[in-house]
């Protein structure tokens, strides 16, 4: 009996065993179905991202193939320059090394130059030289104005009208500029016609001459007081530089007595070689006769002949006229003048000498 009951106990436990080893089993069926299931569809999602991402590097990939075969060009232009500029190089080496052969040819060649220069220089310093001009000459070509004046000699006087008709071509015009302040009627054309004339011929002289300047209208007197018994020197610059400046000053004025003039320069310490007269008519007073307050033609012409008998003799007076108009004797007489005593009349144009 014991042993019935042993058997009948055996048979229970395994039925209920296996229920649970089949309960297992579904459970783990069902967790292994459930997890497979999952897996596939992540899979799935996986292959898509990466088929994108391939896709993604492929155009990538493309994209810096076209980079590459564009550097790639480039590099072979860079090339390709580099041996056009390797052979231009070349050549502006050759050029560069001629240029450097021609330089040192020139540089010899200049060398001799100037060793010829010193040898020149040192001849021309042993060379007799002219000094300058002391004063320039305007329009040295025209010196024909003056043919047949008497520029020679070592000593020339000009005497200078400083009257003031001087001062106007007509008599009217310079009566009308006698009201003038002084810096005015220094600025006169005619009057300025005057002193470039006289700049003029103190320029032509020659260079060992010399010459005086007397100024006459009412009285006589030296331009350069402190040189009256002096005759200036033409290559003495500061002494013609101070008579040109100092004429410059002067302001025409009053009567003109050419006796008192010839007189002064009969009585000069120094008689001149010739006389050069720059007036523009003849004298309006003299010496000789009474003042009767008013000048006609008649009076002028006399004055003029007393004074030519105050010249010293075998001296050449040479006239240089800038007319007035209303005074027709003048030129007669000056033209007179100049065929006793061997010089010249002048009357030169309004712009002379100038141009």
């Amino acid at each position: 009996m014991s042993i019935t009951a042993k058997r009948r106990d055996t048979e229970v436990f395994s039925m209920a065993f296996l229920d649970c080893i089949c309960c297992g089993f579904g459970a783990v069926l069902l967790i292994y179905i459930l997890t497979v299931a999952q897996q596939k569809n992540r899979d799935s999602e996986t292959l898509e991202q990466v088929q994108a991402r391939v896709n993604a590097l492929a155009s990538q990939a493309k994209a810096s193939q076209a980079e590459f075969d564009s550097l790639e060009k480039m590099l072979a232009a860079a090339q390709t320059m580099l041996e056009q500029l390797k052979t231009k190089n070349s050549g502006e080496q050759v050029n560069l090394t001629n240029r450097q052969k021609e330089l040192l040819l020139l540089l010899q060649e200049t060398g001799a130059l100037k060793d010829a220069l010193d040898k020149l220089l040192g001849e021309k310093k042993a060379l007799p030289t002219e000094e300058d001009q002391p004063v320039p000459i305007p329009n040295e070509s025209r010196r024909q104005y003056l043919t047949g004046v008497k520029l020679d000699g070592n000593n020339v006087l000009f005497l200078v009208r400083t009257s003031g008709s001087m001062l106007g071509d007509t008599l009217d015009d310079a009566i009308a500029r006698l009201e003038d302040p002084d810096f005015k009627k220094r600025e006169a054309p005619k009057w300025q016609r005057t002193l470039k004339a006289l700049d003029w011929m103190v320029a032509t002289l020659n260079p060992d001459a010399h010459f005086q300047i007397l100024l006459f209208n009412d009285e006589t007197v030296p331009l350069l007081p402190n040189r009256s018994e002096q005759w200036i020197a033409r290559s003495d610059r500061p002494a013609v530089q101070e008579a040109l400046t100092r004429l410059r000053q002067v302001v025409p004025q009053g009567s003109a007595n050419l006796e008192r003039a010839f007189t002064t320069v009969r009585y000069l310490p120094t008689l001149p070689d010739s006389i050069i007269l720059l007036t523009d008519g003849l004298p309006t007073t003299s010496d000789s006769s009474p003042n009767t307050g008013s000048t006609n033609d008649e009076a002028r012409v006399a004055y003029m002949r007393q004074a030519v008998r105050q010249l010293p003799p075998r001296i050449p007076v040479s006239t240089i006229l800038f007319p007035t108009t209303g005074d027709p004797g003048a030129p007669a007489l000056y033209w007179e003048l100049a065929g006793l005593t061997r010089g010249a009349l002048v009357s030169p144009s309004a712009d002379w000498p100038d141009t």
